[in-house]
């Protein structure tokens, strides 16, 4: 990597990192082609690394193997910031990047690590308002505002001010016309379901926050114990979140967040990230992801929400592991949901025929053949199946559902500790100027529409005939 390390955008990982502050701002980058710009994930090992979810991320790369990128972003961890600052490795690294980059950023409480490797002091950083009086304790000015650029250091508050900032930083280094195509890609026209987030100082809500992380994985189920989640037995009740190789991570990780954090307010919530095995698997932004549990482990949970994807999402509606689960877990489960294209994968198996349903813009052309019926909303619902359209709305979505599953109070609550007020810096999107490009790339979509589907229609016939078989051979 020696020889492109001055084109990297390294985003250093460590222990219980929080996934949206690294994803959202992943995601928005992978536009950066035509560029000499890559992104990358750092960690002092390539190992998994445990997240503030019960999801771990592999880094790419090593410390050693990036040691001069054009630009450092260091995402936040929640409480385990605290332990970041301390974190030697991780602070040698941050020191001596930020020494030769272009630009030094941060994401959600990333800005503590800045400050406690000392190349913050003097300047003004925005950060999760929950660490706002840890910041200025270390010489930094706090910025309330969404994300702050102050000289070369470009700082961001949480929730999805990386992906705010990300998408100024794209304009920058690209287009402000790259940015846009960008933020219709991730379908980033947010609209929070209880409107923008109270910022205002909660002194027991921010101790809460760097005290304890939302998902407790001192505490791991049994497998015995997942086999009974069900709400039928009245205890903890498992919203399991589907993964599979190829997927657009922040599809998942979008929603992931939202319902981990709920965990804190309401703990008989339980969210797992399963998977047919528990290994790495490859998605959109470069980075691999490794679940919580498997498919087996976790086979009737209380909800179950599929994230959507690219060619990752089309190979996986025909995928016997993924369908299959799908459909035995929705079979079961009191609410069943997708984001983006996940949309596809539900009605791959049979779940949408007649329904009402919304999925990633420049798919919903795919949703015809199965007999869904494609509204351009942020999420539809219809009975106990709720779906988001593409990307970004994932979180939209999963408050939208947090309010559902307790109240509208918690949701708020929720929507407070991940610090979610999205502020797009070109506005939201304008669908009735959509550009030519998109516009065709769309119906391109629509006319392939039948060749998508046709492979997973003819794996549904041939999985009703096995079943029709398997009963007559039932019958004596």
């Amino acid at each position: 990597m020696a020889g492109h390390e001055k084109q990297l955008i390294a985003f250093p990982v460590h222990p219980g990192v929080t996934p949206l502050d690294v994803v959202g701002p992943l995601t928005v980058l992978r536009n950066l082609s035509g560029t000499p710009y890559r992104t990358v994930v750092v960690g002092e090992r390539i190992a998994p690394t445990e997240t503030d979810t019960r999801m771990r991320v592999v880094p790419a790369a090593t410390f050693a193997e990036v040691p001069r990128p054009y630009a450092v972003v260091v995402p936040g961890g929640g409480a385990a910031t605290l332990s970041a600052m301390e974190d030697e490795a991780l602070l040698g690294y941050v020191r001596s990047t930020a020494g030769t980059a272009e630009l030094v950023g941060s994401t959600g409480a990333g800005a503590l690590v800045l400050a406690a490797a000392g190349v913050l002091e003097g300047r003004r950083a925005a950060v999760h308002w929950a660490y706002a009086d840890l910041l200025e304790s270390r010489g930094v000015t706090y910025a309330p505002e969404r994300w702050v650029a102050d000289g070369r250091f470009l700082t961001a508050a949480g929730g999805s001010a990386g992906i705010d900032m990300m998408l100024a930083l794209l304009a920058r280094l690209k287009s402000r016309s790259a940015a846009t195509l960008a933020q219709l890609f991730m379908e980033y026209d947010p609209e929070p379901p209880f409107g923008p987030s109270d910022r205002s100082g909660d002194g027991e809500l921010a101790r809460l926050l760097r005290t304890s992380p939302a998902a407790d994985r001192r505490r791991p189920a049994r497998a015995e114990e997942l086999i009974r989640m069900p709400a039928a037995t009245g205890g903890e009740r498992t919203i399991a979140v589907v993964l599979y190789p190829g997927l657009t991570l922040l599809d998942l990780v979008g929603p992931l967040q939202v319902l981990t954090e709920l965990e804190r307010f309401a703990p008989q919530y339980r969210t797992v990230v399963v998977a047919a095995r528990i290994e790495p698997m490859a998605t959109d932004v470069g980075a691999e992801v490794v679940p919580d549990q498997t498919f087996a482990q976790v086979p009737h949970p209380y909800a179950i929400v599929v994230p959507g994807g690219r060619g990752g999402t089309i190979r996986s509606m025909s995928d016997p592991e993924v369908r299959g689960y799908v459909r035995a877990a929705a079979a079961s489960a009191a609410i069943v949901g997708s984001v983006c294209t996940g949309s596809l994968i539900l009605a791959s198996v049979g779940l949408l025929a007649g329904r009402p349903a919304t999925t990633n813009w420049f798919f919903s052309g795919v949703l015809r053949p199965f007999g869904a019926h494609y509204h351009r909303k942020r999420w539809v619902e219809h009975g106990n199946v709720i779906m988001s359209a593409g990307v970004s709305a994932g979180i939209d979505m999963a408050l939208y559902l947090a309010a559902r599953l307790t109240d509208e109070a918690t949701a708020r609550r929720v929507q407070r500790a991940i610090d979610y007020d999205p502020q797009p810096p070109f506005g939201g999107i304008d669908w009735g100027h959509v550009p030519l490009l998109p516009r065709a790339m769309r119906g391109a979509v629509g006319l392939a529409a039948p060749v998508i589907a046709a492979r997973p229609m003819w794996v549904s016939r041939v999985e009703r005939r096995s079943r029709r078989d398997s009963t007559r051979a039932a019958v004596p």
